[in-house]
C-alpha cells in the first residue's frame, strides 16, 4: 500500500539532528495543541509511519502515551527501542494492543499511498476503539515539484480533497486547516522563478549555530500557525477527525 524507505532512505531522510530542523519543531508543537485536549489521561496514541520516532519522543517528553510503528528498518533514536517497532505493520501488532489504541497519528504519511482510502477504512476497522485520527499531509498541487517526486509523493492535497478521503474511510471531520503559510508563498515563488528546490536535509549539529537559527525559525512558524487563519493556503494541511460509529454499516470491514 505504501512505499518503504531502505537504509539509506532512513540515512539520506533524517540525517544526524534532523529533529531540530524548524519544519520539525513547528509540526511537532501544532501536532501536540490540536491532538492534547482530545485525549484523556494515559490513552495510547499510534504514530503510525512514525520514522526513527521524531514525533513520539517529542509527544512522549510532553506527557503523552505515545508508541510508534514504521514498515521499514529505521535506525530509531536513542532511549526510544522500547515504544517504537520498526518492521511492522500497524495492523500485525497484538489485538490487545490494537484495542488499546485511542488516537492515530499519520504525519505525512497517507500522501505515499495509492490506496489511501482502504487504508484509512482499514484503521477504521481494525482499530475499533481509536475515537481519534490526527492526519498531516503536503499541500497545494500549484507547488508540486521535483521534490515531490523525489520522496515518493502521488499528490498534494487540499482540504475540501482530504477531508473526503476521511469521511469516505468513516470518520467525522472535526477540523482542519493549512499550516506553514511562508513554506508556502517560498515554494510558490521558486516554482514561478523556475528554481529549484533541494531534495537534501542536512546534518543539524546540536548547540551549533545552525540550530540555533532552526530554533528562532521553528518559533516563528509556530507563531504563524497561531495567528494566520487555516483557510489561508499553505504547504502542508492538518486534519483532526473522529471515529464516526454509525459509518460501519457502509463500511465493508
Amino acid at each position: 500500500m505504501t512505499e518503504t524507505f531502505n537504509q539509506s532512505g532512513y540515512t539520506e531522510g533524517y540525517p544526524s539532528g534532523i529533529e531540530q530542523h524548524f519544519w520539525n519543531i513547528a509540526r511537532n508543537d501544532l501536532v501536540y495543541r490540536w491532538l492534547q485536549p482530545r485525549l484523556k489521561e494515559h490513552e495510547l496514541i499510534m504514530d503510525v509511519g512514525c520514522g526513527t520516532g521524531i514525533v513520539v519522543n517529542d509527544l512522549k517528553s510532553r506527557g503523552l502515551h505515545m508508541q510508534g510503528v514504521e514498515l521499514g528498518p529505521a535506525p530509531i533514536m536513542p532511549g526510544l527501542t522500547a515504544d517504537v517497532r520498526t518492521e511492522t505493520n500497524v495492523f500485525d501488532l497484538d489485538p490487545d494492543l490494537k484495542n488499546e489504541i485511542r488516537a492515530v497519528l499519520l504525519l505525512d504519511v497517507i500522501e505515499h499511498m495509492q490506496e489511501r482510502r482502504e487504508f484509512l477504512q482499514k484503521i477504521y476497522c481494525e482499530l475499533p476503539n481509536c475515537h481519534t485520527l490526527l492526519v498531516t499531509v503536503p499541500a497545494r498541487m500549484e507547488i508540486w515539484s521535483e521534490y515531490d517526486r523525489y520522496w515518493g509523493h502521488h499528490l498534494r492535497f487540499d482540504r475540501h480533497g482530504l477531508e473526503n478521503d476521511l469521511v469516505a474511510a468513516g470518520y467525522n471531520i472535526d477540523k482542519s486547516a493549512y499550516f506553514f503559510h511562508w513554506v508556502y508563498l517560498s515554494s510558490l515563488l521558486l516554482k514561478l522563478l523556475r528554481i529549484s528546490k533541494s531534495n537534501e536535509f542536512k546534518a543539524i549539529k546540536r548547540g551549533g549555530f545552525k540550530a540555533f537559527c532552526h530554533r528562532i525559525l521553528g518559533l516563528f512558524t509556530c507563531l504563524e500557525s497561531r495567528l494566520i487563519p487555516g483557510a489561508i493556503a499553505g504547504s502542508s494541511i492538518i486534519c483532526v477527525a473522529s471515529r464516526n460509529d454509525n459509518s460501519a454499516t457502509d463500511i465493508d470491514c
